[in-house]
């Protein structure tokens, strides 16, 4: 159905045009690649590190990217404190995240989430960039946050709801005849909304695509996306490659020896609940001190993991490592997640105290901080470049803005432009509709139609934005579709009743019909 991962990754560059990025993703998965994947299409580029196969981080040069801005727009900081904080972080040198924790904007634990949400978000991006050009280095800087996605459910999340539609159905054909079934036990690690999982425990019956949808009620876009999703991940398949894979897992286990009869097995005993010290996961201070840790320990070499001074001796060493290893044992701690994150940095923990007392060792990570050091004298950025590096982000509403005044000089061409600038860059209601405008307008002879299409849609997403149904109604005018015309006026009018320039123009229809 699809080419194997080692066939796509043969290839280290190309388009997502022919290779989607959904299957980049599952095969970086399957073959647990560390590296990095650069995308490029016109003025946007991203860069995007893998470890093992799962996404750790993502470089962007889209403004709204960014961990401030994305913290405003989720309302979780607000502009003022935004722009005070980046020039702080620019003038004092040290990340952004790290000073909005020190000034109390928010917790190192709620940072977690939202750094978290927001490499989802800058990923999620992705699927829609299907005419981007693509390469995959081999180089990869680690990052300094230890955030990572589940490839898997990034997958199913993207191709459901962000990779325009026309391109899954590009690389996703097959026969009416053709019957689809479950793969078994490949769902494990997925959480499948109840769309998902009404589709997925409908391929129980091995239906065609056709009977699919009429058992799930679902339409043919619906029932296509999660599909290739789920065919992509190897979660479902043709019947084929499910009888396939079943014979193959058959072979593999053999078959197991039946239990004597005099012996049955005993029920399971539950574990006895834990005595002593309390678990610390609603202790909010010990499980934001726990987060930091774990955010940061990445970026430290052994000294500052273990916070001990480059002359340590060996009591003070172990004394630290030890303090360390109480305060953020794993046992501590009863979720999961915040479990698995003190035992990373356990063992980060155990692998500083080793390369430390190691005097080989101790001695090369003295001379990697003194070559640190002398770097950061000679080649230390100064305040104006940061900003200029800053300033060199792609901003959606600077290009929004800059259309809009070329739209009312009547620059339709050069307004067309920047509002397809805006688009790439931050695809929102508002600026697709005035796109769909400015196409209209350059040549309304031959783009009413099209005009007409992309403006349904995007009220479709947005019932609720007023510009779009004053353009729709104004683009339905000039095609002489006067019945539209008069309905997309009456449902701009009821948004915004103080424009009464609405009723004006449904005045008029009214006169001409």
């Amino acid at each position: 159905m699809f080419p194997t991962p080692s066939q796509v990754l043969r290839q280290r560059e190309g388009v997502l045009a022919d290779t989607p990025f959904p299957l980049l993703l599952h095969a970086l998965m399957a073959e647990e690649r560390t590296c990095t994947l650069e995308l490029k299409v016109r003025q946007r580029e991203k860069r995007i590190v893998f470890e093992d196969g799962a996404p750790v981080a993502c470089q962007s040069n889209l403004l709204h990217e960014t961990l401030g801005k994305y913290l405003v727009e989720k309302g979780k900081l607000s502009e003022t404190d935004y722009q005070k904080a980046l020039a702080e972080s620019i003038s004092a040198e040290v990340p952004l995240s790290g000073l909005l924790v020190q000034k109390g904007f928010i917790s190192p634990f709620d940072l977690y989430k939202q750094l978290q949400a927001n490499l989802a978000h800058k990923l999620l991006d992705c699927f829609r960039w299907v005419d981007a050009k693509y390469r995959l280095i081999a180089d990869v800087e680690p990052p300094d946050a230890s955030v990572r996605t589940n490839t898997g459910q990034l997958i199913l999340t993207g191709v459901a709801n962000v990779m325009p539609f026309d391109a899954v159905a590009t690389h996703f054909t097959f026969t009416d005849e053709r019957r689809f079934g479950q793969m078994s036990g490949s769902e494990a690690g997925l959480k499948l909304s109840s769309k998902d999982a009404r589709l997925f425990q409908a391929l129980r019956l091995r239906p065609t695509f056709g009977e699919l949808m009429e058992r799930t009620g679902f339409d043919t876009e619906v029932v296509l996306r999660r599909l290739y999703a789920l065919c992509l991940l190897e979660v479902a398949g043709f019947v084929e490659d499910v009888d396939a894979k079943a014979a193959r897992l058959s072979a593999g286990k053999g078959t197991a020896p039946a239990a004597p009869a005099s012996e049955p097995v005993a029920p399971p005993v539950a574990a006895p609940a834990p005595q002593g010290t309390p678990f610390s996961d609603e202790d909010e201070a010990a499980r934001n001190a726990l987060v930091s840790a774990f955010m940061s320990h990445r970026s430290k070499d052994p000294f500052a993991l273990l916070d001990v001074p480059e002359d340590v001796q060996p009591v003070p060493l172990r004394k630290a490592f030890l303090a360390l290893a109480d305060r953020y044992a794993p046992l501590r701690f009863h979720t999961p997640e915040l479990r698995e994150k003190a035992e990373v940095l356990l063992a980060a923990h155990a692998k500083a105290f080793g390369a430390l007392s190691d005097a080989e060792q101790n001695l090369l990570w003295r001379k990697r901080r003194a070559a640190h050091r002398e770097k950061d004298r000679g080649t230390r950025p100064t305040t104006a470049e940061q900003f200029r590096i800053r300033t060199d982000l792609l901003d959606a509403t600077t290009q929004f803005d800059e259309a809009k005044r070329r739209l009312a000089a009547r620059n339709h061409a050069g307004a067309f432009e920047y509002f397809e600038y805006a688009c790439d860059i931050d695809p929102k209601p508002l600026y697709q509709a005035y796109r769909a405008y400015a196409r209209y307008l350059m040549k309304p002879e031959a783009h009413g139609r099209l005009a007409q299409q992309e403006l349904q849609e995007v009220l479709r997403q947005e019932p609720t934005l007023e510009e779009g149904w004053a353009f729709l109604g104004e683009v339905a005018q000039g095609e002489g579709q006067w019945g539209q015309a008069e309905d997309a006026f009456r449902r701009a009018f009821k948004l915004n009743p103080k424009n009464r320039r609405y009723v004006e123009l449904i005045q008029e229809i009214v006169r001409r019909r």
